[in-house]
């Protein structure tokens, strides 16, 4: 398009030139070939001239303009230039020869420079104006015109190359000029687009330029011209400048800072740093905003290191704490930790749900920081326990601090307009007195606090080396209960109820035996803790259900008249939902009356926030036939309100009053009222651990009804119960009584 209507210099001067060697050659001969020739050239100049001017205005308007017929019109020329001297070199006129083949050199020039952007049809325009010469100097009358025949076909290659060389050119220049224009393009997208912050540094660390996140670059930007390093804070100021320096040598660096906007807020970026490839020594600083990537890094530290719940500081910070205190040069106590553990939480959960435990676990944190100073800690390390890490220096200053606690914990908890209590237990220990690594401190305060539940719940108790002791025994009865029951070696042994009227077996009490690791026969109380674990709790009295009823099933089927056996029943067993439907369920199973046994529960089981389910579970298995006995009778903390609230069909006088019959006369009235009370309520009055025949005789007369204990006999294994219900004539000697 340059070519054909851009170049109106190159094109006026072909046409008059022609037009001029056409005129003096019709002068110098005015023959009708040159005639012809001038006057083809004048209108084909106006034709042309005319198609200039149309294509030049389309091409201002932003329309296509006749190319191809420019094109054909611009090789018409070209052959009328080529025909104009071959007449010229063949009219034997030298002079206008000479002129003709001067112009068409010139005009073959004007077509190469022209045209050279579309070298293939400057090729036909030039094979156009020579090809007639070439013919000219072949057919002229002197031979040694010849001569151009051969110079010619050389001088076309040769200019042609020359014409495509330039074609080349021009290509590879308007190519590398666009791909310039679309990388600067890019660039500036990738710059519009891009939400960093792209800085170039000088050799002096100024910044030469500035382009913000989602802005043009700016030639007036306040930051042009400022040292880079002023725009950090000082702290930052030491890393900044070795990040410049290691960038200058040619590594790519990279650098997280901070900046204090005038608003006061920090804005955190991370900056990668390099040097420029034009070798001017130059550094590029491209910064991304990762303010918000910071906070939320910072947020997920805190989720990692508090409780979702309260908010308080969980196990992670308490321990690194706690490392922190260890670690410091004075060695003196001044430091105690304290762990809290929430009393009958579960409890709350079960009977109100887990929005009033969690309502409650609040609530106490709030009350636990109020009732500590601003320096200690408190955080909750799981469930329902909290830890403390409190300024202290003796047992009195925790003593102080827990009665803080108590007092802030001795208002009821609000929740849905029910009050909740939130009592709670503490177990204590004084850093480096009672340890001197994390692992010392804890154990002591978790210590601490078994014996502070051991006692009662609701107390303080701090550390002191004999309760190790307690504890060691206590996991060793748990450990012995775990392995007698992987052994199977929990074992019922009987002993005898006798009729103090008839003198006669009524019945048996199972009692649980187990074998320790020498062997030997031990009693319930080498296992006294596992009774109410609550996993190894359940686990021993299912074990003693089944082996018992099997006993029974098997004196049953032998039609030995063993009465009944008492079994009994732990506070851990009611806490299982389906106690009840779960023993009658072993009854049935094995074809068992209900009467065959009897179930024997302590007053403690009566106490407490189940007592509702206890009498539920109790009244389901009376309704279904199975009697109920009430041991240890007048040792615990039960009221009279509990014979008539539960379903007891008998009173055991516990052995402690019995042992000091004849020695006491409290015992002897106490056991007397006992019995009397029973019998005014309809229950059987049984005497336990009967040891001598005075014992026995001074029951009698008090009217009491069965006796049981080592003055009849020892608990027996079961496969000496026939024996023992054998007549007296023929029953072992140990076993026969007046």
């Amino acid at each position: 398009m340059s070519g054909l209507f851009a170049s109106v210099a190159i094109f006026l001067g072909g046409v008059l030139n022609t037009t001029a060697v056409a005129a003096v050659a019709s002068w110098r001969h005015p023959t009708w070939p040159f005639v012809g020739w001038l006057l083809f050239e004048i209108g084909l100049g106006v034709v042309r001239l005319g198609i200039l001017v149309r294509g030049r205005r389309a091409v201002a308007a932003g329309l296509t303009p006749p190319r191809g017929l420019a094109a054909l019109l611009s090789c018409v020329w070209a052959g009328s230039v080529g025909f104009g001297t071959f007449l010229c070199i063949t009219s034997g006129d030298w002079v206008l020869a000479a002129i003709a083949c001067l112009s068409a050199a010139a005009m073959i020039c004007g077509m190469c420079l022209r045209n050279f952007g579309t070298p293939r049809l400057a090729a036909v325009m030039v094979f156009s104006a020579l090809a007639p010469c070439v013919v000219a100097g072949l057919v002229a009358r002197e031979p040694i015109l010849s001569m151009i025949s051969i110079q010619l076909p050389i001088f076309m290659v040769t200019i042609l190359s020359a014409c495509f060389a330039l074609h080349r050119m021009m290509v590879s220049r308007i190519s590398a000029l666009s791909d310039l224009d679309h990388s600067r393009s890019l660039n500036e997208t990738i710059l519009r687009s891009s939400p960093d912050h792209t800085l170039i540094l000088d050799q002096d660390h100024r910044i030469a330029f500035c382009k913000r996140p989602g802005e043009e670059a700016r030639q007036q930007d306040p930051l042009l011209g400022r040292e880079w390093l002023s725009l950090l804070p000082s702290e930052d100021t030491m890393n900044a400048r070795s990040a410049l320096a290691q960038a200058a040598s040619g590594s790519l660096v990279n650098l997280i800072t901070s900046h204090r906007q005038f608003t006061g807020q920090v804005r955190w970026f991370d900056n990668v740093i390099n040097r420029t490839t034009d070798g001017s020594g130059r550094l590029i600083v491209v910064s991304r905003d990762i303010t918000h990537q910071k906070k939320s890094e910072e947020k997920a530290i805190w989720m990692a290191q508090h409780d979702a719940l309260t908010g308080l500081p969980n196990r992670t910070l308490l321990q690194s704490r706690l490392d922190q205190l260890l670690n410091r040069h004075d060695r003196a106590p001044t430091s105690a930790m304290l762990i809290i553990d929430v009393d009958n939480f579960k409890a709350v959960n079960d009977s109100l749900g887990h929005d009033a435990g969690d309502a409650l676990l609040c609530a106490i944190a709030d009350r636990l920081i109020d009732a500590v100073a601003d320096d200690d800690l408190v955080a909750r390390t799981g469930g329902d326990e909290f830890a403390l890490l409190i300024a202290a220096r003796s047992d009195d200053e925790i003593e102080q601090t827990s009665e803080r606690i108590f007092a802030q914990l001795r208002r009821p908890v609000i929740h849905a307009g029910r009050p909740i209590d939130c009592g709670v237990s503490i177990g204590a220990s004084l850093i480096m007195r009672d340890g001197k690594d994390r692992s010392e401190l804890m154990k002591a305060a978790d210590i601490a606090l078994y014996a502070a539940k051991a006692a009662g719940r609701a107390r303080l108790r701090i550390f002191k080396p004999s309760m190790m002791a307690e504890v060691e025994r206590h996991q060793t009865m748990i450990a012995c209960a775990r392995v007698s029951l992987q052994r199977d070696e929990v074992l019922p042994y009987y002993q005898p109820k006798i009729s103090m009227r008839t003198a006669q077996v009524v019945g048996f009490e199972a009692l649980l035996r187990w074998r320790d690791d020498a062997g030997e026969l031990r009693g319930p109380d080498g296992i006294e803790a596992a009774f109410q674990d609550p996993v190894l709790g359940p686990l021993l009295s299912q074990r003693m259900f089944e082996k018992v009823l099997d006993d029974v099933r098997c004196w049953s089927e032998a039609a030995i008249g063993f009465g009944h056996v008492a079994i009994n029943v732990t506070s851990a067993d009611f806490r299982r939902d389906d106690f009840a439907e779960s023993l009658c369920t072993l009854l049935e199973e094995r074809g068992l009356s209900p009467s065959s046994i009897q179930i024997e529960v302590t007053e403690n089981v009566f106490l407490g926030r189940g007592a509702d389910d206890v009498e539920e579970s109790l009244r389901r298995l009376s309704d279904r036939g199975i009697r109920i006995a009430l041991d240890d009778f007048g040792t615990g903390y039960a009221s009279l309100s509990h014979l008539s609230q539960f379903p007891v069909d008998v009173l055991k006088i516990d052995r402690s009053f019995t042992q000091r019959l004849g020695r006491d006369t409290d015992a002897a009235a106490i056991s007397a009222t006992v019995i009397n009370l029973g019998h005014c309520l309809g229950m059987e009055v049984v005497a336990e651990g009967i040891e001598t025949a005075a014992q026995e005789a001074q029951l009698r007369d008090m009217g009491c009804d069965t006796g049981q204990g080592f003055f009849y006999a020892r608990p027996l294994p079961a496969s000496r119960v026939a024996t023992t219900l054998m007549p007296r004539e023929t029953a072992p000697l140990e076993l026969r009584r007046a």
